[in-house]
């Protein structure tokens, strides 16, 4: 554990003349860091990004863009990043929301957002998906699809992943952008994008799941929900699970796409989906969060919210977190779904949802 006082004296903000010390080390090692705590990011059509504190949801620090933030959110040691309807891909201080560097697109930044150690990746209403420099914000290459990117993005050493309106799944290669390959679904893509060593997997408006595979896109298998996937994808070692506008979530075998179970909510589902060794969690427009039994998908709990639940999940090892259209960020007790807190923002969180531990 990191010290937070030296012979009893607190040394939290120490300051040495007169300058705030970030961090102190004996014989290079750290003793104590001032960092932020535990917190959950989220964004808001107020326009806001919000940094909240894990334990009780009090606020942090907010952002304010210029247009509603219901992209995904990313988080690193040092920056929280984001999209907003202005057009804009930010990155944020990690500690107090300040604005470190931002980059304009065309267009809207709806789709989600991903990051390694050297770039940010981020797709427009302008059609295109961008990787900028992590550092400053510039553009290291953009790549132009057929119409609005808003799926959600995943990377890998080699490639990124992405979706677009254009009814195509791309894989790009993350050093310049070019295309490594692309498939072509019978509608637009618009869900999350998950991936594991040896597949792709995203959901279409043309009602399926597919899986690709890694290294050229060639179609593994699919699956045919009963209307359109708009949103989560989430897979583990031996399922994918998707939600879609027929109502229900689903657990695949992720070796053939061979329905495991399904799950019946009262309206679409097109939030984010959670997984961890237990459950699956997700959202519904019958203004509901769910935990289901990862096995069979029975019902462990479920949390009625005060409107529709279309932002992102995320989960750790105590709580659930989730937006709602009431305006609220909700962190709900990981075994029984009770309110462990709240916090109101000024309009509906549709966004991704970022931790820092």
């Amino acid at each position: 554990m990191i010290p937070t006082s030296i012979d009893g004296t607190d040394i939290t903000g120490a300051t040495i003349d007169g300058v705030e010390v970030d961090e102190i080390t004996v014989d290079g090692n750290p003793v104590f860091s001032a960092g932020p705590p535990p917190s959950v990011f989220a964004g808001s059509d107020d326009a806001n990004v919000y940094a909240l504190d894990i334990n009780d949801g009090s606020e942090l620090w907010s952002f304010t863009t210029g247009g509603v933030v219901r992209s995904g959110i990313a988080v690193d040691d040092s920056a929280v990043y984001a999209g907003s309807g202005d057009d804009n891909v930010y990155a944020l201080d990690i500690k107090d929301g300040s604005e470190l560097w931002s980059f304009t697109t065309g267009s809207s930044v709806e789709s989600g957002i991903a990051v390694d150690d050297s770039a940010v990746y981020a797709g427009s209403f302008d059609a295109n998906v961008y990787a900028l420099d992590i550092n400053d914000g510039s553009e290291l290459w953009s790549f132009t699809t057929g119409s609005d990117v808003r799926s959600g993005i995943a990377v890998d050493d080699s490639a990124v992943y992405v979706g677009s309106v254009d009814d195509n799944v791309y894989a790009l290669d993350i050093n310049d952008g070019s295309e490594l390959w692309s498939f072509t679904t019978g509608s637009d893509v618009l869900s999350g994008i998950a991936v594991d060593d040896s597949a792709v997997y995203a959901g279409s408006a043309d009602d399926n799941v597919y899986a690709l595979d890694i290294n050229d896109g060639s179609e593994l298998w699919s699956f045919t929900t009963g209307s359109i996937v708009l949103d989560g994808i989430a897979v583990d070692d031996s399922a994918v699970y998707a939600g879609s506008f027929d109502d229900n979530v689903y657990a695949l075998d992720i070796n053939d796409g061979s329905e495991l179970w399904s799950f019946t909510t009262g309206s679409v589902v097109r939030s984010g989906i959670a997984v961890d060794d237990s459950a699956v969690y997700a959202g519904s427009f019958d203004d509901n969060v769910y935990a289901l039994d990862i096995n069979d998908g029975s019902e462990l709990w479920s949390f009625t919210t005060g409107s529709d639940v279309e932002s992102g999940i995320a989960v750790d090892d105590s709580a659930v977190y989730a937006g709602s259209g009431d305006g609220n960020l909700y962190a709900l007790d990981i075994n029984d779904g009770s309110e462990l807190w709240s916090f109101t923002t000024g309009s509906g969180v549709e966004s991704g949802i970022g931790l820092t531990l």
